[in-house]
């Protein structure tokens, strides 16, 4: 179960850590088959004197390094880098580089808070990480965009104390994300890493669902407890609302109350209306609280309804990226990202490929914006493999455990632009669409698919349809097939499943223009986005969109004399400049919101 730090008062470690690569990967360990003392330890050559001069212990042994050693690393005097950052953005002689970097700072026992239990939570290193303190290992994750968490409670030490992270970003086959991605490679600590203290037993997550039916809104809160002494009631409060109710346990470590609030008395979260409520849970001496949203969202027929109400989605996709400085972004880069959304009079928000920070989901609570969010199994990944799938659930249970008390998001994706022919595929992702709805059924689950050529026109042919409650439909007619118009002849079914064109658009460099007719010009961009928007807006079946991109962002698989390592696609460039074809999407989001 996922550690709930977001409302909890933490020991922050963000700040200035030291990083020392690793390319031949040699530091962990690969002396040990070497030299070893008598009692099988690993040994240190000594100088004239007799006291040790070169160390053959591994790097996470904090007395492996020193200001006396000719030791080749040195933890405590590496590369000062910020945490959370894109550790090649740091360091822009290390920008392309993929591989091990060990990361390593120390903190003082004395400055945390200390409760009778401690953890250590990293909200997300890029792609796989191992870590020890004090030399002691405490764990491994992989997987580069959510959190996770070890007990430390046990290996602290009063005085100063020792975190080494091992950092591997490279690229791997049997990854999630695989070896090719359209998306630059960002490693490093992206995000915060701080030390949470807590009671014996606590809290560690908890979840509200909510339902309506004839006039009542019906909320289900569950909590999920840790620690030895499950067997109590708790309470679960929304001060503004007065309710006051009993959290039963089932003697399991699971805490669940069911009720009812009339419709009347509350304000329903909507777009138009993002209501917030205070929450506060309590269990024995522990207490979390949060800032929750009650809604509901479904689908009827081809419509997606929020509150009962249809709502068409009039979005954008993004990615999670900022010039100069990779994933890691400050609450200021995330409010410009919401500044640009509102301006498009958007109401709807494709977060693409991964998990984005958290921040993004709790800042749409508050702004009213609808989120997709989505886990990185794109393209080509090997579905047969047990242990990704394996790795799949878990990414999926730690993104949708991260947010599922956020209001804003309603869409859960399980994968993208994945082959429709590759009959294991068509077995694996109905069964992990399976999955998502065991952990959370109270929101709808998607994919970006592909729609197909047929005799009448243009129609889904993917078998996972079935299987989802809104089709994402990838496609770029007028950028590298068809003309932009081509979306007229899909075969739409008012009462099919909700579509929603999760990508289109083109590309195009900012301030070079030329006719609607040239190729790479703001002019032929905002053209294919004039005629993408009228094709759609008569067609029944389709419940919104979400054009590819926000903003342009590295790839470097785009290398043309327009892109240079990036996609062009943005209606922003990654400097904040806006092209002609924002202009033009906001001019129609403004349309049909007047209608």
């Amino acid at each position: 179960m996922q550690l709930l730090a977001y409302p909890r008062e933490t020991a922050s470690l963000d700040g200035t850590w030291q990083a020392i690569p690793d390319q031949y990967e040699m530091f962990r360990d690969y002396f040990d088959d070497f030299i070893e003392d008598d009692d099988e330890d690993v040994a240190a050559l000594p100088d004239d004197d007799g006291q040790p001069a070169l160390s053959f212990e591994s790097i996470y042994e904090p007395s492996a390094s020193g200001n006396d050693d000719i030791t080749d690393f040195n933890i405590y005097d590496g590369y000062s880098v910020d945490v959370p950052s894109s550790w090649g953005e740091e360091l822009p002689e290390f920008r392309h580089f993929e591989g091990w970097v060990w990361f390593a700072r120390t903190f003082d026992r004395a400055d945390i808070n200390e409760q009778d239990r401690t953890f250590l939570r990293f909200g997300a290193v890029n792609y796989k990480a191992e870590v020890w303190l004090n030399g002691e290992r405490l764990g491994e994750h992989e997987g580069g965009y959510t959190p996770f968490s070890f007990e430390v409670t046990d290996h602290l030490q009063d005085g100063e104390n020792v975190i080494v992270l091992r950092m591997d970003n490279k690229r791997y086959e049997d990854g999630i994300p695989n070896q090719s991605t359209d998306w630059y490679n960002f490693g490093g600590v992206n995000r915060s890493v701080d030390l949470v203290s807590v009671q014996e037993t606590f809290l560690r997550n908890f979840k509200v669902e909510t339902s309506i039916d004839n006039g009542a809104v019906d909320v289900r809160v569950d909590a999920w407890l840790d620690g030895p002494d499950v067997d109590e009631t708790g309470t679960v409060s929304f001060p503004g609302l007065d309710v006051d109710e009993s959290l039963t346990t089932d003697g399991d470590g699971r805490l669940s109350t069911v009720f009812s609030i009339d419709r009347d008395e509350l304000t329903l979260w909507s777009p138009d209306d993002p209501r917030l409520y205070e929450i506060e849970l309590t269990y024995g001496d522990d207490t979390v609280t949060d800032r929750v949203g009650l809604r509901d969202v479904e689908v009827q027929g081809s419509d997606v309804l929020i509150n009962g109400e249809k709502v068409l989605l009039r979005g954008i996709a993004l990615h999670e990226e900022v010039a100069g400085k990779g994933r890691a972004l400050d609450t200021e880069d995330v409010q410009t990202r919401f500044q640009w959304i509102n301006e498009l009079d958007c109401n709807f928000a494709r977060l693409a490929h991964y998990p984005h920070t958290e921040e993004m989901s709790r800042t749409a609570d508050e702004e009213g914006i609808l989120l997709w969010e989505e886990v990185p199994a794109y393209w080509d990944i090997n579905f047969g493999d047990e242990d990704i799938q394996e790795l799949y659930r878990q990414q999926l249970r730690e993104l949708i455990q991260r947010d599922w008390n956020r209001a804003s998001v309603v869409l859960w994706s399980i994968a993208n632009e994945t082959d429709h022919n590759d009959e294991i595929r068509n077995d694996v992702l109905p069964e992990m669409a399976e999955y998502v709805r065991g952990l959370d059924d109270t929101r709808l689950v998607t994919a970006a698919c592909f729609v197909d050529e047929s005799d009448d026109g243009l129609e889904i042919r993917d078998p996972l349809e079935d299987h989802l409650d809104v089709v994402g439909v990838n496609e770029y007619f007028g950028w590298y097939y068809g003309d932009a118009d081509d979306m007229q002849q899909f075969q739409d079914d008012p009462d099919g499943t909700p579509v929603v064109i999760s990508e289109t658009g083109g590309g195009a460099k900012w301030g070079n223009h030329g006719t609607e007719e040239d190729r790479w010009t703001e002019e032929y961009q905002a053209a294919i986005y004039r005629e993408q928007t009228q094709a759609i807006v008569e067609n029944e079946q389709i419940a919104g969109l979400s054009p590819w991109i926000l903003f342009d962002f590295r790839a470097p698989m785009r290398q043309n004399e327009y892109q240079r390592g990036y996609n062009r696609k943005g209606v922003v460039d990654q400097h904040g400049r806006k092209k002609k074809a924002f202009h033009v999407l906001r001019d129609f989001y403004q349309s049909i919101q007047a209608e």
